[in-house]
């Protein structure tokens, strides 16, 4: 059987809070995040990489990713989350 692959995209950012759902610009750039990652990939903004400095993660450089709804491009990052065989 074929394991699942997810794939995560991390963004922070004030989410817009209404009844029991999350919206607005932070969880949209979030999921436009997620979709370009790959299965078992794990991309962050680099907000989060800034946010989690000193932490002993290890991110490896994207590059600037223009996203979908968003004129600005933003500078995607991968953690590092298992050690490759």
């Amino acid at each position: 059987m074929e394991p699942i692959r997810v794939r995560i995209g991390i963004n922070a950012g004030e989410p817009v809070a209404e009844e029991d759902d999350l919206f607005g610009v932070a969880v949209i750039r979030a999921a436009r995040i997620a979709a370009i990652a790959q299965g078992g990939e794990i991309l962050v903004a680099n907000v989060v990489r800034e946010l989690a400095e000193g932490k002993d993660f290890l991110f490896a450089d994207r590059g600037d990713v223009a996203l979908r709804g968003f004129d600005d491009p933003v500078r995607l990052f991968e953690l590092r989350w298992r050690q490759e065989a």
